[in-house]
């Protein structure tokens, strides 16, 4: 898959912020999603590349070309502000058109059929946006950017403003129209959920630099560090010895709880392991089972989040566990109970703490 857009080493600083050593690359037909909080640096990173932000050192390039010294209009990036910036006294037609004023788009009569026939626009041509829905001006916003066939479309939280069954219908009917014309997008949000549907890949953000990108099972699954696995909602944390390692199995020494993980890693290197809530089993009774960590314990507490229950239990360290409503009720969970708790060895995901630069030692 041909690579569109490689940000190598990018750095800015605007006032005290600073976009840090950002590198990534968006593939043709791939959607790379930019997830972080409020204040991580992502609208400032997709102004970088629009060029509406100067860069200090590093290089964009767009299909090879080195584009950092091209002024906004020359990059060929589409980019969908969030807050839209439809012309309040244009028609759908005439804010669709609107690029045409400023370049020659050929066949222009012919994208603009096939583009209102896509985003299901035909009746709404000659109304304003303050008459449209969220979801309908989002297509708007999208067929204006479209038309003029840019190389990659950037999204700044496009979605932020509406409802989240509103969001979930208009991100499918987003996703699904770049698929169909195979365009490229980098699309920036802070909620997870939307992360999800969205992103082929995921580059998680914090403080103007990259933390990790992957596919959304390599991020939730094998975070690089605390950061990016709390991001993802509550899992357990443990820091670490690792004791032992035998062909291929580590034991990860937690005060005095033995927690049995994969890797490769020296005798006395300290670790982080991350072991997510619902992976986690519970049973009132031991049994046989191929989970390799087995442990006995007490509930010390429990709460209830929609349609699960998180039950925490002393195995000697705290560890919480995610499980339905009917589990909870079958297990008959109440404080001071004793409970058997089990995951298996792959659900124990380790990283270094001395090798990862985001982990503090």
């Amino acid at each position: 898959m041909k690579t569109v857009l490689a940000l190598q080493n990018i750095n800015a600083q605007i006032g005290t912020f600073k976009l840090k050593n950002i590198s990534l690359t968006v593939r043709s037909d791939e959607l790379l999603v930019i997830l972080g909080e409020n204040g991580a640096g992502k609208t400032k990173l997709l102004e970088a590349i629009a060029g509406f932000l100067p860069i200090s050192s590093g290089e964009i390039l767009l299909y090879d070309k080195n584009i950092v010294k091209l002024p906004v209009n020359k990059r060929n990036i589409g980019f969908i502000f969030q807050n839209l910036s439809l012309f309040p006294h244009f028609t759908v037609r005439e804010n669709i058109l609107y690029g045409a004023r400023f370049r020659k788009i050929p066949h222009l009569e012919e994208k603009f059929k096939e583009i209102i026939e896509l985003f299901k626009l035909k009746e709404l041509l000659n109304r304003l946006p303050n008459t449209l829905s969220g979801g309908e001006q989002q297509k708007v916003a999208l067929a204006r950017t479209l038309i003029t066939d840019p190389a990659i479309i950037l999204f700044d939280e496009p979605t932020s403003a509406l409802s989240p069954r509103e969001r979930e219908r208009v991100d499918i009917e987003i996703k699904n129209i770049l698929k169909k014309l195979n365009k490229p997008a980098l699309f920036i949000t802070h909620n997870v959920e939307e992360a999800y549907l969205m992103g082929d890949r995921i580059a998680v953000m914090e403080k103007g630099r990259i933390l990790q990108i992957g596919t959304p099972s390599e991020i939730f699954y094998k975070p690089n560090s605390e950061t990016v696995a709390t991001f993802f909602g509550e899992t357990n944390v443990y820091d670490g010895v690792v004791a032992e390692q035998n062909e291929g199995i580590v034991t990860v020494k937690v005060k005095n709880v033995d927690i049995f993980t994969l890797g490769n890693f020296s005798s006395g290197e300290r670790v982080k392991t991350f072991v997510r809530p619902e992976d986690i089993l519970l049973k009132n009774r031991r049994s046989m089972t191929s989970a390799r960590n087995n442990f006995k314990g007490r509930v010390k507490d429990f709460s209830f989040r929609g349609p699960l229950a998180r039950v925490c239990i002393d195995i000697g360290i705290p560890i919480v566990s995610l499980i339905t409503k009917q589990s909870f009720e079958e297990l008959n969970i109440k404080k001071g109970k004793l409970i058997y708790v089990s995951f298996k060895i792959t659900a124990a995901h380790t990283v270094s703490i001395m090798h990862s630069p985001f982990l503090s030692p």
